[in-house]
């Protein structure tokens, strides 16, 4: 233990004397022409990357030190040198960029969905003023965006890219952001990030809603005020999501079908994944809604949810293909393209049960989606399908992961857990190092190496081989667990047997725990006396406590 410590704080230490070497030289390398014609100078975050250096070790760990070892470097690699010091006026606070030292791929900034995977993993190292910070910034941008006024149709607009100056890009992103938030509090009981945050998620939110789905019919489509520097207004419009989708090759933007006003600012295509992700929100929504006593605002949203759900299971679904589909706005016609987006109706609680089961047949099929490395962007029996395409074939981490949530979220967990191994191999097949994206047969890394989101193969783990859910209060007992032990932040997981799991959380939490496929009789044990119990004979055999900090709990069965 103590030669492992040393290698870890050997390591973690040459980060941070790089960082004070590369602040210097960041300021030749990595600098922004800003708006004045005067270049911006950036600085990394380096107290808190030292605050996390300190607490790595002891709030993230596993029973396997080489386990362990692997996890600490991808943390190191994908998130402790894309942390920066405020830019301003743009971005006033703390933020994460998607690349770090020196690396010029993409400019400095921050996205949208990006940061949504680097908190989720950032959340257990017990440093919440950067996530809060991290979406002060995102606030920021509403109340001071010079071209998205109070009163303007642009107004709650968060655009895909935040930058040191304003004004902003005129499109916005995959609308994650409330899920994002609702991560970071499952882990952290953060109540503060709540408050400050929810009235401004409201304001995206229906920004969102009104200017992305312009008929009505809770089906959510892409848009662009105008163009960028490397696309045309079009091209800018299909950046709001999987930017080089087959799906949007045909993408057209018109002015608005009732408004009469502005410009041709809004696509003619909806889409199944904008959809589902927005749908992932507007859930979020309504459960921190229901945590902070926002009754009046969780009933908006629920019927928000409702609606979009029903919309999508009956315009969306193929009864014939058994898949989901892209829809032509204007005529209803299919785009009649496979896609991992339909999957993402998994994720976002929308597909039927029935849908659910039709789905996993395609995606468990080796001749579709299940690669060597899964999950490929595009049916491998698509004429668009590249392995290699942009969003035509490749395999992303943050998009399996998203498919991970979703295969639990429907009970299909072992298929979750293999998707989670085939992740592993890719993080073992480069000595650890995750990618921005991968060859989609082969494996093949492509794009950037140690890319920000590279932190969701872990993530992936967490909540599939040691059974920890998205919401991080259900446990569901993986097979073969006896003897893994995972250290996650605020909550801490054993299995001492195939049949049991010892929990311990560092605030009080509602748990449960679900034991697949076994019956009998469930106990819940702390200090020694039995505090509940109950005996079951459905399948899944399931128990919910109420467990207190500090206090460590077993629930076994038998």
């Amino acid at each position: 233990m103590i030669n492992y410590m040393q290698h870890y704080d050997n390591r973690l230490n040459g980060i941070l004397r790089a960082t004070l070497i590369f602040t210097s030289i960041f300021i030749l390398n990595n600098t922004a022409q800003c708006q004045d014609g005067a270049e911006k100078e950036y600085t990394l975050a380096e107290k808190n990357i030292q605050h996390a250096k300190e607490n790595l070790p002891r709030q993230v760990y596993t029973e396997d030190p080489e386990l362990t070892r692997q996890v600490h470097n991808l943390y190191i690699d994908c998130l402790f040198d894309k942390l920066w010091e405020p830019a301003l006026p743009g971005l006033p606070h703390k933020w994460f960029s998607i690349t770090g030292e020196g690396d010029e791929s993409y400019g400095k900034c921050q996205l949208q969905w990006d940061p949504m995977f680097v908190l989720n993993a950032w959340a257990p190292l017990d440093d919440n003023e950067v996530a809060q910070e991290v979406f002060k910034n995102f606030w920021n941008i509403i109340d001071n965006n010079p071209e998205a006024p109070e009163g303007s149709y642009r107004y709650g607009m968060i655009p895909c890219t935040t930058t040191p100056d304003f004004p902003q890009n005129g499109y916005s992103q995959i609308p994650i952001l409330a899920w994002g938030c609702l991560m970071v509090f499952n882990q952290t009981n953060d109540f503060e990030l709540l408050e400050q945050s929810i009235p401004y998620l409201d304001k995206f939110f229906t920004w969102y809603v009104n200017e992305r789905d312009v008929d009505n019919d809770g089906l959510i489509e892409y848009g662009a005020y105008k163009k960028t520097s490397i696309g045309d207004i079009t091209q800018s419009a299909r950046f709001e999501t999987f930017d080089f989708h087959a799906t949007l090759d045909d993408l057209q933007l018109t002015e608005h079908p009732t408004r009469g006003t502005g410009g041709a600012w809004y696509g003619n295509i909806e889409g199944v994944e904008q959809t589902s992700f927005l749908a992932m929100s507007e859930r979020a929504m309504i459960e921190m809604c229901e945590i902070t006593g926002r009754e009046e605002m969780r009933d908006k949203y629920v019927k928000r949810l409702d609606k979009r759900t029903e919309a999508i299971r009956t315009q969306m679904w193929d009864p014939e293909t058994k898949f989901f589909y892209s829809l032509n706005r204007d005529t209803g016609e299919k785009i009649r393209i496979k896609t991992l987006q339909g999957f993402l109706t998994l994720t976002a609680g929308l597909a039927s049960e029935e849908q659910a089961k039709e789905l996993v047949k395609h995606l468990t099929d080796p001749a579709q989606f299940w690669s060597k490395y899964p999950v490929t962007t595009s049916s491998m029996e698509e004429p668009t399908f590249k392995p290699d395409g942009f969003w035509r074939g490749d395999m992303w981490p943050p998009t399996n992961y998203l498919l991970a949530l979703g295969l639990n979220r429907y009970g299909y967990y072992d298929i979750a857990i293999d998707l989670a191994d085939k992740m592993q191999e890719l993080l073992e097949k480069y000595d650890g190092h995750a990618y921005e994206r991968y060859n989609g047969v082969d494996g093949i890394g492509i794009g950037v190496k140690d890319y920000c989101w590279g932190i969701a193969s872990w993530s992936i783990a967490v909540n599939t081989i040691y059974g920890i859910q998205e919401d991080y209060r259900t446990i569901v007992i993986p097979p073969d667990a006896k003897g893994r032990h995972l250290k996650i932040g605020k909550l801490e997981v054993k299995y001492p047997t195939n049949s049991s799991v010892e929990l311990k959380t560092a605030f009080e939490r509602e748990f449960r725990v679900v034991f697949q496929g076994q019956t009998g009789q469930i106990k819940v044990w702390c200090n020694g006396k039995i505090v509940k119990k109950k005996n079951l004979s459905i399948e899944a055999s399931e128990v919910t406590f109420t467990a207190m900090p500090g206090k460590t709990y077993i629930v076994s069965k038998g």
